[in-house]
This record gives structure tokens, C-alpha cells and sequence, in this order.
């Protein structure tokens, strides 16, 4: 997503938002001096504050410059425009020193409502400045409530598949029943049942290409290698690679189809018996049903086009299959392996980045005096904080002012990406490949997983692992000696102490083809994948920890509140094997939770405030 995120503060991806609920008294005069029982309901005003770099905030709120989205839908300009929040959740508790857990039980038997004009909301125009505070009157809070915890999210537009991909989604289930245990955030698959209309009829098309026969029945699959370097060496061998494709989407079928007709067109000096297998495999090539030929060129019925895009899906996100047994290709959309051993992800399991959440678990400050008065343009959080009497405090019936101690924070992290040529590269067969910059269209991140309550990740085994595809990338984004422009991705926080692949999604601009991983062809004006590790463990003097955590090592790939920036360099690939830079390129994308990935770049990482990490692949 091509996108630059909410920035709040200084250091880490982070908005802080210190809350406020001053109480009113009683509309009843005759009620003042009453003692109200425990769990009462107590009717206060609900100050939101937010903390936003550049606006004088001096509330330790944590900022970036930069993230996924455009700047106005982040936030990202040097005096940040806010987008609001909507979706808010703030939940009560009574709970002992420990704090809000994931035993907690909600204080009462609902959230609390916030009235505005849409309920549980913070339009961006209504937070005063410098202290950036919105006041809610006639807020209800049951008396012994001692912390909150506070959810939301940015307001954004997330009815069309076109709004998931520009603000992200995630799903969220269990706010409102208010327990901590029944709270999960889970990323969205963006094709759930995948449509596989088209991909039938390409898989029908390449069949009845490889079952091509002459018209006294012999096939194509029945030629076998001559002993010298002739037609028959030649025939067999295009049917092997033919039967052996596995790149499924409309544009590298058809590449790979032209690629065959050629061929074949070279052949036809042969023999009277090839010349009837080579017009067998080019009737079949151009059955009216699916491509027209002038000129030695080929143009595809458009009911071929369009796979898997017609699912919002990368094109390395299809794959093919041949059986030998059934003399047929298949589209494949559940998790398959390839013959060289390369694991091929579900379709389902890909999804729309993270949206903008907010959370804080937080315990408060009271005092028995309204404080209304000190939420006005010119007065910071800070001194705003001062004036509050009891703290850790619990809502008593004298209450009439509470502030959430904590600050709110971003509840996903961020992983901005920059992708650099070397200024020579070589692929599988030590060939030079001569480009001024391939074109980057998406970018994927692998091991997502649902979060918890605390938007921490789920590590039970068999928990389901998801891959974010992000193809809202800046429109001039290339590859480049020089650098590509900086692209940028919500992220749910990952597990500590384990990897992370990502892929870089690249268009074969050269005009040639070029040999990839385990001499993959990588068609001319198709798209390739290039994977990157991302290993915060490494102990090859890959990973250094920021100067800001001092003795706080920080251990996940991905973080909330933090950013990630991964510099990616595909190197020169000049070692004998040929196997790293474009040698490791593939033509499909690989199940990112393999644990033996090829990988072709190499990564200077680090998160703002957080590790960098220098990785040679």
C-alpha cells in the first residue's frame, strides 16, 4: 500500500491519546451528599486526548514520518491532519493491583457509549490544540471502575474491496461482550471461496494442447528424443517443459503459449512425421475457442484473461498442475507442491493489510473536582495531568474527574520497503541481465496471524498463518540502483524470536527472458517473486539493536507501534552457483511459511526504534 501511516510523537509508530472522564454532579439536587452504592452508574464528561508530532504535544506520544497509506489517510504531513476515530470500544473494569488480564470480567454490563453525533466516535475536526482533547458530557461509568481498556479505529471508508486494499481491514470479534479472553483481530482473505471459472478454461486449453494428435492418432506426448540434436530431441523436450509449467495466471499463459507457437514455427523444416505433430500442436494452439494467429502472433480469446486477478490476487497466487496419470492440468487453489519441492500457498490464505487500530490497557487517575476547564487550546496533556489528586484511584461517587494514565497507541505495526538493484545482475546461468529498473507491483508479507486482545499474535501450533498482499504501492515505484521509492504496510506484531518472509512482486521489463530459480524461465513482461528473510535471531552481525531501547532488546520482526524498514538489495549473483539475486527469482510465489525458501535479496533492516538489520542473500 502506497501509504504513509498516522504519525504521532517521536520514536515508534504511535498515537497517543490519553483519555479523560470528568464527572457532572447529580442532576438531582436532592441527591448531593448521597454515598451511592458500589457499581452505580456515575454520570461524567469523557475527554479524549491526542498526541500529534509537530502540534506542541509534550504528552511522550511516539511518532514516524511515513507509513503505507497516502498522507492524508495517514496522518503523515509534517503537522499531521487527523483522520478521526470510530469504532470505539471502552470497556470498564474492577480489577486488583495486577491490572485488566485476560481473566478479567467488564465492571457492569455493557461498554461505555460516548455520545457524538455518531456514537463512540472523534470526527477529525473536533480536538482542541496543542493538548489535542475532545470533551463528551453525559457519559456514564459504574462507580469502582479502575481501568479501561480502549479500542478503535481510524476512520476510513472499508465497504468495497477497493477501500480494504487503500485503508486495510481486520475483523474483530467480541468487543462488545467486553471479555479480554473472547477478543481476537483476525486479517481478512481477500478471496475466501476462490473463483475459478477462468482458470478452468485455461487449464482446459493447456490440456488440449498437450494432448495434441496428428490425424492417424499419434501424440505429441509419444515423441521421443533422436539421438542426435534434431526435431524429435527438440519436440520432446518442449513437451516436457510444457507439461511442467506451473505459473497459472492468464499473462503467463499466454506468454508461455506464444513462447510454444514460436517455437514450434521454427521446427517445421522437419520431418513429413513432425511436421504432422508440430500442425497438431498448432491447431490445437488455435482452436477458434481460445487464440487467433496473424502474422506468427498470437491473440487470446478474452475469456482466458483476467486470472486470478478476477480475485483480487497476485498472479504468482495461481498455479497449474499436470497429471501424468490423467493426462490433464487442474487448477490448484489449496496449499500444493511443486515437482522441485517448492510449497505453493492456498489462495485463501492471502489477505488485505492491517488497518489502523488503536489500544491501551490502562489504569486511571481521579480527582473530586471537574477539570472541564482545563481541556482548552494552549494547555498540553502533561499539564493537564498534573492537576488530577489520586492515582491508581478508583470511580466513587464523588469522582467527577478520571484520566486513562496510559496513552493510546497504534495496535499494528508498520513495515516500510525500499528495494535497490546491484549495478550488475546475473540470473540462474550466470547471464547478465541489462534493466534500468523493474517495476515493483506489490509487495507480501508472510506469518500473519490473529492477534489477541492485547493485538498480540496467537502462537498456539496450528494457529492459521496468512499472507498480506499489498499491491497499493506507489505508481513510480522501480527497482533500482539507485533505490525505489519507499513503500508502506500495516502489520499485525508477530512472535518473538522468529523470521519473517516477505516477497517483492516484480515486472520482467527487460524484453528477454531470464533463468530464475532452479532455471525457471522468467518470461519477458511477466511478473517474479523475490523473497527476503527477515530474522531478528541472527547472529551473523546482521541485526543491531537501536541506541533509543538501551538494555531492551527488542526480538519480533514485527511490532505495534513500531517500524520496520526493510532496504532490500538484489545482488549482483556472481558466486558459481548462480543461486542468489535473480537466480533465486521464481515465477510463482512460494508458501512463506517454507522453512527453505530461496532467497535473492539481501536486507538492511531496521525498525525505527527498534533493530536494523544488514543481510546478505
Amino acid at each position: 500500500m502506497q501509504k504513509r501511516l498516522f504519525i504521532i510523537g517521536a520514536g515508534a509508530l504511535a498515537l497517543a491519546a490519553p483519555l479523560f472522564l470528568v464527572s457532572c454532579a447529580s442532576d438531582n439536587p436532592s441527591d448531593s451528599g448521597k454515598v451511592q452504592p458500589a457499581d452505580e452508574m456515575v454520570k461524567t464528561s469523557f475527554t479524549l486526548s491526542v498526541g500529534l508530532p509537530g502540534g506542541g504535544s509534550t504528552n511522550n506520544a511516539k511518532g514516524h514520518v511515513g507509513t503505507r497509506m497516502s498522507e492524508d489517510v495517514t496522518q503523515a504531513q509534517g503537522t499531521p491532519v487527523f483522520r478521526g476515530i470510530d469504532n470505539i470500544s471502552l470497556i470498564p473494569f474492577k480489577v486488583s493491583e495486577k491490572g485488566v488480564d485476560n481473566t478479567a470480567s467488564r465492571n457492569g454490563d455493557k461498554n461505555i457509549v460516548l455520545p457524538n453525533t455518531t456514537v463512540n466516535s472523534l470526527a477529525k475536526d473536533q480536538i482542541t490544540g496543542t493538548g489535542n482533547a475532545h470533551v463528551y458530557n453525559d457519559v456514564s461509568v459504574p462507580t469502582g471502575t479502575n481501568a479501561f481498556l480502549f479500542y478503535g479505529k481510524a476512520i476510513d471508508a472499508t465497504a468495497g474491496t477497493s477501500d480494504k486494499f487503500k485503508f486495510g481491514t481486520l475483523k474483530a470479534v467480541g468487543l462488545d461482550a467486553g471479555v479480554p479472553s473472547g477478543i481476537t483481530f483476525t486479517p481478512e482473505p481477500i478471496a475466501a471461496n476462490p473463483s475459478t471459472t477462468v482458470g478452468d478454461k485455461i487449464a482446459a486449453y493447456l490440456t488440449s494442447i498437450a494432448n495434441a494428435k496428428t490425424t492417424d492418432g499419434k501424440a505429441w506426448s509419444a515423441v521421443t528424443e533422436d539421438a542426435g540434436s534434431g526435431q524429435g530431441k527438440a519436440l520432446a523436450t518442449l513437451y516436457k517443459n510444457f507439461t511442467s509449467m506451473t505459473a497459472g495466471s492468464s499473462k503467463n499463459v499466454q506468454l508461455a503459449v506464444q513462447d510454444l507457437y514460436t517455437s514450434l514455427v521454427g521446427l517445421k523444416d522437419q520431418s513429413e512425421y513432425n511436421q504432422a505433430i508440430i500442425k497438431a500442436v498448432e491447431t490445437a494452439i488455435t482452436a477458434s475457442e481460445y487464440a487467433s494467429e496473424s502474422g506468427g502472433n498470437l491473440t487470446f480469446d478474452a475469456s482466458l484473461n483476467g486470472y486470478p486477478e478476477d480475485n483480487n490476487l497476485p498472479d504468482g497466487a495461481a498455479t497449474v498442475k499436470w497429471s501424468d496419470s490423467d493426462k490433464k492440468f487442474t487448477v490448484q487453489t489449496d496449499k500444493s507442491v511443486l515437482d522441485d519441492g517448492t510449497s505453493i500457498a492456498a489462495m485463501d490464505s492471502y489477505v488485505y493489510p492491517a488497518n489502523l487500530w488503536y489500544f491501551v490497557n490502562t489504569k486511571i487517575k481521579t480527582d473530586n473536582a471537574e477539570r472541564n476547564g482545563d481541556y482548552v487550546n494552549g494547555t498540553s496533556w502533561e499539564n493537564i495531568l498534573k492537576n488530577y489528586s489520586n492515582d491508581n484511584a478508583s470511580v466513587q461517587a464523588s469522582t467527577r474527574s478520571i484520566a486513562l494514565k496510559n496513552q493510546i497507541q497504534y495496535a499494528v505495526g508498520r513495515l516500510d520497503t525500499k528495494v535497490t538493484l546491484a549495478s550488475t545482475l546475473k540470473d540462474h546461468t550466470g547471464a547478465v541481465v541489462t534493466t534500468d529498473g523493474f517495476p515493483v507491483k506489490s509487495i507480501l508479507v508472510g506469518g500473519q496471524k490473529a492477534v489477541d486482545w492485547q493485538f498480540q499474535a496467537m502462537s498456539a501450533d496450528g494457529t492459521t498463518q496468512y499472507t498480506i498482499y499489498d499491491k497499493n504501492v506507489p505508481s513510480d515505484m522501480a527497482a533500482k540502483t539507485g533505490g525505489s521509492a519507499v513503500n508502506h504496510t500495516l502489520v499485525l506484531e508477530t512472535i518473538a524470536n522468529q523470521p519473517a518472509y516477505m516477497v517483492v512482486e516484480l515486472e520482467n521489463n527487460t524484453g528477454k527472458d531470464f533463468s530464475g530459480h532452479n532455471g525457471e524461465i522468467i518470461k519477458a513482461g511477466a511478473n517474479f517473486y523475490m523473497v527476503a528473510k527477515l530474522d531478528p535471531t541472527n547472529d551473523k552481525g546482521e541485526v543491531t539493536q537501536p541506541t533509543q531501547s538501551g538494555s531492551v532488546k527488542l526480538t519480533k520482526v514485527f511490532q505495534q507501534d513500531y517500524t520496520t524498514v526493510a532496504n532490500l538489495t538484489i545482488t549482483e549473483n556472481s558466486d558459481t552457483n548462480h543461486d542468489k539475486g535473480l537466480g533465486a527469482a521464481y515465477n510463482v510465489i512460494p508458501d512463506l511459511r517454507t522453512p527453505a525458501l530461496s532467497i535473492g535479496m539481501s536486507v538492511d533492516l531496521n525498525w525505527q526504534s527498534g533493530l536494523t538489520f544488514t543481510i546478505g542473500m
